[in-house]
């Protein structure tokens, strides 16, 4: 079997583990949104809290505490599916001894880049919803117009492609610093490409679950799909491709079986 055969097995036997971890991940913003003001997405009572200058009531209405860690499960729901193909790259070049060491320190280090980029989504989101009457614009409209922008530049292209990027990794002397620079690195890209589309259910949190979900989706299609040259483009939904192939597909299989 070649690395690249193995490679594609590998990722196929991840997808499980990385589904649960999802999984987990909705589960936790869902019993949230139940049962608590959803403080992923601050509340309307927060802002109006933060617009009067009193930070003190903003931060006890909504702990950061929680607002992190519900950041954190944003991350995990939306991409960890998005994960497979690294993982089961560290697990091809790791000593079998140390597999699980080095998937743990380049989760550890792919979650470090995205709570920092968290503080600033969070930021963002904030400052768009109180500014928004002041532009006159919704806050969704104007991550989405964001979001728009940033996907049709070649920037966002470039930084696609470095995700699919599979760096050589060291078996021995330093195989430690090179697993955390791998998350660290592919943690970077991975903000850079998505972070723009996750500020649209930030800036909207009567429907953050529904977008997330969407963008979530997204996301994971447009993985699927080769790198391409960087250029200015006007086919801005992420995944396209991907979902066309997989519903010709499914409908040529469905032929299939009625003819038979």
């Amino acid at each position: 079997m070649t690395s690249r055969s193995r490679l594609a097995v590998l990722t196929r036997g991840h997808a499980p583990l990385l589904a649960a971890a999802s999984l987990a991940g909705w589960v936790f913003l869902l019993t949230l949104d139940r049962h608590s003001q959803v403080p992923i997405c601050l509340s309307q009572t927060s802002l109006d809290a933060l617009a009067n200058g009193a930070l003190a009531i903003a931060l006890s209405i909504e702990p950061p505490a929680l607002v992190l860690l519900s950041f954190m499960a944003m991350v995990l729901a939306m991409m960890s599916p998005l994960l497979a193909r690294p993982l089961a790259h560290l697990r091809l070049r790791s000593l079998t001894s140390r597999r699980r060491r080095a998937a743990a320190l380049f989760v550890a280090s792919y979650l470090a880049v995205w709570m920092a980029a968290g503080l600033i989504l969070l930021a963002a989101s904030v400052t768009l919803r109180l500014s928004s009457g002041v532009i006159g614009l919704s806050a969704p409209i104007i991550s989405l117009a964001i979001a728009a922008a940033w996907q049709a530049s070649p920037w966002r292209q470039r930084a696609l492609n470095r995700c699919h990027h599979l760096p050589a990794l060291a078996a021995f002397g330093a195989p430690d610093r090179d697993c955390a620079r791998f998350g660290l690195v592919h943690g970077l890209w991975c903000v850079l490409t998505c972070a723009p589309l996750m500020l649209l259910p930030l800036s909207e949190p009567g429907f953050h679950l529904p977008l997330m979900a969407v963008v979530a989706a997204a996301l994971f299609l447009e993985r699927m799909e080769p790198g391409r040259r960087p250029a200015w483009t006007i086919r801005i939904l992420p995944g396209r491709t991907a979902a066309a192939t997989m519903v010709r597909s499914i409908y040529s299989r469905v032929r299939h079986a009625e003819a038979h």
